[in-house]
């Protein structure tokens, strides 16, 4: 991007991170992901070239590297950890930027919660659990995750594996729980939210989660 011209560090900062996207692909590999495919995933409104430029870019100011197709963050790139998570933690902040409707995506909120499972939480077997967001269009309505002790596995269509746990709720609700600005007990008492299955499974599925990384959780 065309610089800014001053000697400022914040600017110079800006200079590397300030286009659009940019520090959102940051996150991206900060979250564990390497492959473009994946980072894809997580910005699924990002054009695929937009996102090549991106990683080239970031290659070139030494914050990424790449090797066998993976791309890694370089120390330089990990020491913005603490940055990411301050812009996470400010974003929640009481009034300072509200979540409205065109922030809701529930294709990138469910590839977050495959990406944060307690393994060790989840039972032993295969268990299948649908997320039914009752506000979405039709394509983007279901999603069903396959969880067991060594992987999870984020659908868009329905594999035909049975269904253990189905959640029917509202995409706000959810995400306001993954943030934590709600509890599990809370989403369960929202108006449109309905949740069926194995009660057993139904018990313990919250602590299958860990939640959302970035959140300052009490």
């Amino acid at each position: 991007m065309e610089g800014f011209g001053q000697f400022c560090p914040v600017s110079r900062a800006l200079e590397v991170l300030g286009e659009r996207w940019t520090l959102l692909v940051v996150r991206e590999l900060l979250m564990g992901s390497t492959g473009f495919n994946e980072i894809r995933r997580g910005l699924p409104r990002i054009p695929t070239g937009t996102l090549a430029k991106r990683l080239q870019a970031l290659t070139a100011a030494g914050v990424v590297e790449i090797d066998g197709g993976r791309y890694t963050l370089t120390p330089a790139g990990e020491a913005l950890r603490p940055v990411v998570a301050a812009l996470a933690a400010w974003a929640l902040g009481p009034g300072h930027v509200p979540l409205e409707a065109g922030h809701l995506d529930a294709a990138a909120l469910t590839w977050d919660l495959q990406r944060r499972i307690d393994h060790e939480a989840v039972p032993a077997r295969k268990v299948t659990v649908e997320l039914h967001f009752v506000d979405r269009a039709a394509g983007d309505r279901r999603y069903w995750l396959q969880l067991d002790r060594g992987r999870a596995n984020l659908c868009s269509t329905d594999t035909g594996d049975p269904v253990d746990v189905t959640l029917r709720a509202t995409t706000s609700d959810v995400v306001r729980w993954w943030l934590g600005e709600c509890s599990w007990r809370e989403l369960m008492t929202r108006p449109t939210t309905r949740i069926a299955g194995d009660r057993t499974l139904i018990r313990a599925l919250p602590t299958w989660f860990l939640g959302y990384a970035l959140a300052a959780r009490s």
